[in-house]
């Protein structure tokens, strides 16, 4: 009995030593390097030596403290340039396709090696647990999901994982992932949660078992730690459970409270005059879309030639009008009015931008990003007042664009003296996303392009023409901009001076061409 006492503490001994972090006189950790440390290293639960019946001491030293954090070095020093630090490595994850290559490759390998030490253990554990049960309903048996699981192991071609995941619906599958990809991804289409993970990369298990990849698969299964799987399945229905409960009432069920004209241009002048915060909401927005609306959701030019990734044929056939919503001040307003709603319920202080330093809004943003990211299943679905109101404005907003378009060619042809103006840039195409063309003219035997915008009037003041009521204010490298009210006509100016002050379109008396 003493010595199996002993033995249990000499074990834990050599788990800490082998653990511990190693620090050199350049890597001592200062008030300044944690500052620049987003991502740190999490301790291995048990010695190098305690899963020898699946893996041996050189291999998981090996692969903790070169693979493992070699990921995390790296993704911390390409995160160094990415000015957003407040997100955590699942966060990362979840919303990887606004980074590049660099964090995505690094991230991955670093979230997925942190799931995997805790998905092993050096107690033999019996299945057990609510886990178990997906499993026999899922496969029948757990020796039917093992023979599955080690089928789907066996199939992975080349480096990456094999996962148990738990998807939006709640349902159990089995998935791979190829190099260091994580179903949690928003790049994976149809991923899930991840309860449990196999890596199948050679330098995990090429030391001790070197082609016997069939052996290591076999293995596999005597270490797997149920526990932290249950613990994990519990995290994803806690997190359901909560977004649930309230939230179905206030806005799955509830009224959407919509927006005044007064909100609305409330927000219009924020998105304007803090870009910041409609670049933030837009990454947010498209993250989730693509989570949420992954059957509908198509990467750029996979729909056809020169159409930019977003969801298409949801409410009809093309490019969906959802699309407009990442950088829709009305939109925008919208989700804050009932965010809110569902603070208020909690008890928490409500989202409020009004008034505020630019630093306290966004520090307002962050707090309703993350509220929309919470309850983003129960407020994007069919059946949520609130997307019903967004999508309503979304679609009344994109017919009197449409319209609006439309009227300005007619008057633009005057204008311009010629009947070559036509309209131009369809939904979802590069010219209308990422050019802005929405007409072009031809002058002098070469094409000109314009974008056409609507506008609430003028000014003139020593020499400079200011617009008021544009929308969306943003650079443009159209030839030309157009403003268009069906009531005030259509006002145009060469973009060759434009400047953006205030939040508004500002442009030398010279450039204004109207006859």
């Amino acid at each position: 009995m003493e010595f199996k006492k002993q033995k249990e503490r000499i074990q834990e001994i050599e788990t800490l030593i082998n653990t511990q972090p190693t620090t050199s006189k350049e890597e001592t950790i200062t008030e300044q390097s944690v500052k620049t440390t987003r991502v740190r290293a999490i301790m291995l639960p048990y010695s190098y030596s305690s899963l020898k019946r699946f893996i041996d001491q050189d291999t998981m030293n090996t692969h903790y403290n070169e693979h493992y954090k070699g990921y995390i070095n790296k993704l911390n020093g390409a995160l160094k340039k990415v000015k957003d630090d407040s997100l955590d490595l699942e966060k990362i994850i979840k919303g990887i396709s606004r980074y590049d290559l660099t964090i995505k490759n690094n991230a991955g390998g670093a979230y997925n090696h942190e799931l995997f030490w805790q998905m092993l253990s050096p107690k033999s554990q019996t299945p057990n647990g609510p886990i178990l049960d997906k499993i026999n309903k899922k496969f029948g048996s757990y020796n039917e999901f093992k023979k599955e699981f080690k089928r789907k192991s066996l199939q992975q071609f080349g480096s990456g994982w094999v996962w148990l995941v738990l998807t939006k619906n709640s349902d159990v599958k089995i998935m791979s992932t190829n190099f260091q990809d994580n179903p949690l991804m928003n790049t994976i289409k149809n991923g899930g949660y991840p309860l449990l993970g196999l890596d199948l990369w050679e330098h995990a298990y090429y030391l001790k078992y070197k082609s016997k990849k069939e052996e290591y698969i076999d293995n596999f299964f005597s270490v797997i730690n149920w526990n932290f799987v249950n613990k994990q399945f519990d995290q994803y229905q806690k997190g359901k459970l909560n977004e649930s409960r309230v939230v179905k009432q206030l806005i799955s069920e509830g009224v959407s409270r919509g927006c005044s004209p007064k909100q609305v241009n409330t927000y219009r002048e924020l998105f304007n005059q803090t870009p910041m915060i409609k670049k933030k909401f837009m990454y947010t927005i498209m993250d989730i879309l693509k989570e949420v609306f992954s059957e509908y959701w198509k990467e750029k030019n996979e729909y056809g030639p020169d159409q930019m990734s977003g969801i298409y044929d949801y409410e009809t056939k093309g490019r969906s009008v959802i699309n407009k919503l990442n950088t829709n001040y009305s939109a925008f307003c919208i989700l804050v009015n009932d965010i809110n709603e569902v603070l208020r319920f909690y008890g928490n202080t409500p989202v409020n931008f009004v008034g505020k330093s630019q630093n306290e809004q966004m520090k307002e943003l962050g707090k309703f990003l993350s509220a929309l990211n919470e309850f983003r299943h129960r407020i994007f679905n069919s059946e949520s007042a609130t997307f019903q109101t967004i999508m309503a404005s979304l679609d009344k907003t994109n017919k009197f664009g449409d319209v609006r378009e439309v009227n300005a060619v007619v008057n633009l042809k005057k204008i311009f003296g010629t009947d070559s103006v036509k309209k131009a840039g369809a939904l979802g195409d590069k010219a209308d996303m990422i050019d802005g063309v929405d007409a072009t003219v031809e002058l002098d035997d070469t094409l000109k392009t314009i974008q056409i915008k609507p506008f609430n009037g003028y000014e003139t003041n020593e020499g400079i023409i200011t617009v008021f009521g544009t929308g969306n204010v943003k650079p443009y490298t159209t030839n030309y901009l157009a403003f268009h009210d069906d009531k005030k006509g259509t006002i145009v100016f060469k973009n060759n001076d434009t400047k953006i002050i205030n939040g508004r379109f500002t442009f030398p008396v010279d450039s204004f061409i109207n006859p």
